[in-house]
C-alpha cells in the first residue's frame, strides 16, 4: 500500500514539475544567466512549503516515514557539503535538470532524461567507489 502512495505522490510531483516548467532546459539556462526569475519564484515557494511540511511532520508524527529512527539529526555544515553543492550545481547547469526534474523529463518521454538520470547514477557510483577507496 505504501508503494502505491509513493507512486501517486511521485507522479503528482513529476506532473507539478512539468507544469511549472522546471524541466525545461531553457528555463534552467535562463535562471543561471539571470535572464528569468521564474525558477527563483518556484524555488522561493518550494523551500518554505517544504520547511513547513517537515516541521509539521516532525511535530505531529515524530518519526521519519521510512526509517526507524526517532531522532531528526542535522549535520553541521562541512567542506564536503560545499564541494558536493558545487558539483551538483555544475551538473544542474550543464544538463538543465536536477534529480527530480530529470526523472520528470524521463517520465514525460524525453530521451534526454535517460542521459541525465544515467549521469546521476554514474556520479553516485563513482562517489561511492572513491569513498570506499579513501576509507581503506
Amino acid at each position: 500500500m505504501l508503494r502505491f502512495v509513493f507512486l501517486i505522490l511521485g507522479t503528482a510531483f513529476g506532473y507539478i514539475l512539468i507544469r511549472a516548467g522546471v524541466s525545461s532546459y531553457d528555463v534552467i539556462r535562463d535562471m543561471f544567466l539571470l535572464k528569468s526569475w521564474h525558477m527563483y519564484g518556484v524555488l522561493g515557494i518550494a523551500v518554505p512549503v517544504s520547511f513547513l511540511g517537515i516541521q509539521l511532520w516532525k511535530k505531529l508524527l515524530r518519526q521519519p516515514l521510512l526509517g526507524g529512527e526517532t531522532e531528526w539529526n542535522v549535520e553541521k555544515l562541512s567542506k564536503n557539503h560545499v564541494v558536493g553543492g558545487l558539483i551538483s550545481g555544475a551538473g544542474w547547469a550543464l544538463t538543465g535538470a536536477c534529480p527530480g526534474p530529470a526523472l520528470a523529463i524521463l517520465g514525460y518521454g524525453l530521451y534526454s532524461g535517460a542521459f541525465i538520470v544515467l549521469g546521476i547514477f554514474l556520479g553516485t557510483y563513482v562517489y561511492a567507489w572513491l569513498e570506499e577507496k579513501r576509507a581503506r
